[in-house]
């Protein structure tokens, strides 16, 4: 795996949240250090078998995915991972790990389970634009 792919976001293609939240991460992420990749694309499916997801396994990722440095964080721990690695006031997140784990998770899984039916739902997989061709993995 290349240097480029140390710290890959993956996220659903077609959840209008998630897109939302990649849109705020590019805006943020001024030193470009993080890639992103939708979990439905051939880097997904290169990158999990690789890392000891079965096709199972991988078919009930359906959210938010951080691979840094070549380890996996999901769920709560994703989001808040991610937000510490942009920096500048969003290091401040490490304050919610303060909430157990498993509280973070019903949080974020109730969410999870209702963004269709609260934000919608693309029609297509996000497609890079011109600015993001080089931190989109496809």
């Amino acid at each position: 795996m290349s240097n480029s792919s140390n710290n890959i976001i993956f996220f659903d293609g077609y959840c209008i949240l998630c897109n939302s939240f990649i849109d705020f991460l590019f805006r943020r992420d001024k030193r470009q250090k993080l890639f992103f990749s939708p979990l439905q694309s051939k880097t997904a499916s290169n990158i999990f078998p690789k890392l000891g997801y079965s096709s199972e396994e991988m078919s009930e990722l359906d959210s938010l995915v951080y691979l840094k440095n070549q380890h996996i964080k999901i769920r709560s721990d994703a989001v808040l991972s991610v937000l510490f690695d942009i920096g500048g006031i969003y290091r401040a997140s490490v304050i919610f790990y303060l909430i157990p784990k498993f509280l973070r998770d019903v949080m974020y899984d109730q969410i999870a389970s209702k963004r269709y039916k609260w934000f919608g739902k693309r029609l297509n997989c996000r497609v890079p634009n011109t600015e993001e061709k080089n931190r989109i993995l496809e």
